[in-house]
């Protein structure tokens, strides 16, 4: 009886089971994400599925469980060690539940659009061979919409309100000059270059996600403007109503790459 007090007995053994189960939970999300990747799942299960609906109850059943653990640990002898590792499966638990939270809030936060541009009134087109890499994939329009009915709103209005930054880059530097930087930018942003035209002034090039292999794609275009140069960006999913933000992020950093780069001159209002 002494024996198994010292060892905490099924206490224990459950305890350590608990905190393996919140361990894998990291691992779980890893999985829908990565199945979604290489073909084992649609989207929907690993995203709808996997991710929004069996992601949370999975977090706050391991966190259920840490907490009955925790109780019962703080009944009897043994107690430290019980205690200790239902805290620990508690505590990634309530991370994890802390990040879904998260992202909820962002997707929240954000319009539902996957389309971002630097200039609206004059939209870049992809070029035919980007065009067919995406085949089967959003479209790529001139004045996009989302919602229905009396809630239809234009992409371009709700940037404006959500990303009123995202706007025409004006620079001293030359057209060829901006060319070779915005191209060392895309490299170094690890994006896979798909055209590369300095006659027309235009870069496209793919974003690949590292969990789900999500694709979104980007154009740069870039004009002369005086003895400087105009930089316009665009950057479109391939899947998905919401980027979360994503794609505006994208352009922001290459704007500010560009910027570190070269000569601001001015920036349109």
């Amino acid at each position: 009886m002494s024996n198994s007090k010292s060892k905490g007995g099924i206490r224990l053994g459950l305890a350590w089971l608990v905190l393996f189960l919140a361990i894998l939970l990291p691992f779980w999300f890893m999985a829908a994400g990565l199945g979604y990747k290489y073909g084992l799942w649609d989207l929907g299960t690993a995203l709808s599925t996997m991710t929004v609906e069996w992601g949370p109850k999975l977090a706050m059943g391991i966190g259920g469980a840490g907490i009955v653990l925790t109780v019962l640990g703080l009944i009897k002898a043994p107690r430290v060690k019980i205690v200790i590792l239902s805290l620990a499966a508690i505590l990634i638990a309530g991370l994890v539940l802390g990040r879904m939270q998260g992202f909820r809030m962002n997707a929240q936060s954000v319009p539902p659009i996957h389309d971002i541009q630097t200039d609206w009134s004059d939209p870049i087109q992809f070029s035919d061979e980007m065009m067919e890499l995406r085949e089967g994939a959003n479209p790529v329009l001139d004045a996009p919409t989302f919602g229905s009915g009396d809630n239809e709103r234009l992409v371009s209005e709700a940037q404006a309100e959500a990303y009123p930054e995202i706007r025409s880059l004006i620079l001293r530097a030359p057209a060829d000059v901006t060319y070779s930087a915005a191209y060392s930018t895309l490299d170094e942003m690890g994006m896979e270059i798909v055209t590369a035209d300095e006659d027309a002034g235009v870069l496209e090039a793919t974003y690949t996600s590292t969990w789900y292999g999500f694709k979104d794609d980007v154009a740069i275009r870039i004009r002369p403007q005086g003895e400087g140069s105009q930089v316009d960006v665009r950057s479109v999913s391939r899947v998905g109503r919401s980027d979360l933000g994503a794609n505006a992020a994208r352009i922001s950093a290459i704007l500010e790459s560009l910027s570190s780069k070269l000569d601001v001159a001015d920036m349109p209002s």
